[in-house]
C-alpha cells in the first residue's frame, strides 16, 4: 500500500478517479474502481459554510472550460486551441468508439457544441494512476470561435501555489462528501501543498491538496487553513482545470486524475484528496501533437491500451460510489 510520508507520522492512501468504469489489472496487480457521473445536473464538493452560488458564479470566469460526454458519461475539459481540447487520458480511453462519439460542450460560456475527430491518448498511459501520465488531447471536427483558448502553463513552481479548480462533476459539501448529480459547471480553490515527490510510489507529475476543514485532524498535508471557496473535485470533475497565476494571469497547469482517502471512505468529504497532472510536464507533448509530430495513432494506441485492463461495470452519479475491498497486493484506485 502507498505511503503518504509526513514529518511527523505515516498514513495509507487510497485513490479514486473522478471519472467512469469498473476494471481491473490482469495480473491481479491492481484494483481499480471507476466512478462515472450521468448528465443531469451539478461539480465538486464544495465548503458546508459557503453558499453553492458563489461557485458556480466563479466558474463564470473560466469559458474555456466545458463538459465532455460520451453515451451516458461525463468527464470535463479545456479549449486550449480553437479546434483542440486537454483531457484525461481515461476519459478518452474507451475501446469500440471513435472520436466522433465524443462531444465537447461549450453553451455555458457563450460558445458551440463540437464533436471530435481525432483522439490522442498519451502513449506512456495504461490505466496506472501513480505515473502520472493520466492526459490526452481530442482534435474537434469544427473550430470554437467564440470563446478564447487556455494558455498552457510552462512554469514547474506549481508546488505552494493557490489553484482554482474548474469541472463538472458530482457534488455536495466538506461535511457530508457527495450527495448530488454530476453536469453543472463549478469552481472552487486550493493549495498545491506536495507533488508525488511526497508521495511513495508516485510520479512527480502529479500534483496533491487535501480538502481542509480549519480542523487538524482533517490536514493530511501543509496547512489545516481553508481557502473562502475550499473545493475538491469529485466524479465527473476527471479531464477538468487547474489554473494558476504565477504573475503573468491565469494558465491551465494542471488536468484533474482523481480522488483518494487516507480514512477508507471515498466521499469527497473534508480530508480527502486529489491528484492532478502537471501540464507543464506534458507542454512539449501538447505542442508536437497539435503541430502534428505526435508518431502515436489515436485508435490504436486505446485500443492497445485497453488490452491489459478488462472493462467492468459502468456507473453513474445518481448511484452511490462503491466502495471496493483492498486486498494484499492491491491498490485501491478511482477516477475523479
Amino acid at each position: 500500500m502507498p505511503t503518504v510520508i509526513k514529518p511527523t507520522r505515516l498514513v495509507e492512501l487510497q485513490t479514486r478517479r473522478p471519472g467512469r468504469p469498473l476494471g481491473r489489472a490482469c495480473g491481479g496487480l491492481l484494483l481499480v474502481l471507476l466512478l462515472g457521473a450521468e448528465q443531469t445536473a451539478n461539480g465538486g464538493t464544495i465548503r458546508h459554510d459557503r453558499s453553492d452560488s458563489s461557485y458556480t458564479s466563479l466558474a463564470t470566469s473560466y469559458p474555456a472550460v466545458g463538459a465532455l460526454t460520451w453515451s451516458s458519461m461525463i468527464c470535463s475539459a479545456t479549449l486550449i486551441e480553437e479546434d483542440w481540447i486537454l483531457t484525461a487520458g481515461h476519459c478518452l480511453d474507451e475501446v469500440g468508439l471513435s472520436a466522433s462519439d465524443w462531444t465537447f460542450d461549450l453553451t455555458d460560456s457563450g460558445g458551440g457544441v463540437h464533436v471530435g475527430a481525432e483522439r490522442f491518448v498519451f502513449s506512456g498511459w495504461t490505466g496506472d494512476l501513480q505515473t502520472g501520465t493520466d492526459i490526452a488531447l481530442l482534435r474537434l471536427a469544427t473550430s470554437e470561435t467564440t470563446v478564447t483558448p487556455a494558455t498552457i502553463n510552462t512554469n514547474t513552481s506549481e508546488v505552494g501555489q493557490t489553484a482554482t479548480h474548474v469541472g463538472y462533476g458530482v457534488t455536495g459539501n466538506g461535511a457530508t462528501g457527495i450527495t448530488a448529480p454530476a453536469g453543472t459547471k463549478r469552481a472552487g480553490q486550493n493549495v498545491v501543498d506536495v507533488d508525488g515527490s511526497a508521495v511513495s510510489g508516485y510520479s512527480d507529475d502529479i500534483l496533491f491538496e487535501d480538502f481542509d476543514s480549519g480542523s487538524a485532524g482533517d490536514n493530511v498535508f501543509g496547512t489545516a487553513t481553508q481557502q473562502d471557496l475550499e473545493y475538491l473535485i469529485a466524479g465527473g470533475d476527471s479531464g477538468g482545470a487547474v489554473f494558476m497565476d504565477f504573475g503573468s494571469g491565469e494558465v491551465l497547469a494542471g488536468v484533474h486524475s482523481f480522488i483518494a482517502s487516507v480514512d477508507g471512505n471515498l466521499d469527497a468529504d473534508y480530508g480527502d484528496l486529489a491528484g492532478s497532472i502537471k501540464v507543464s510536464s506534458y507542454a512539449s507533448w501538447i505542442t508536437s501533437t497539435i503541430s502534428g509530430g505526435d508518431p502515436v495513432a489515436p485508435e490504436l494506441s486505446s485500443w492497445m491500451m485497453w488490452m491489459v485492463f478488462a472493462v467492468g461495470l459502468w456507473m453513474t452519479s445518481r448511484s452511490k460510489p462503491t466502495v471496493v475491498e483492498r486486498k494484499r497486493g492491491q491498490v485501491r484506485m478511482a477516477r475523479a
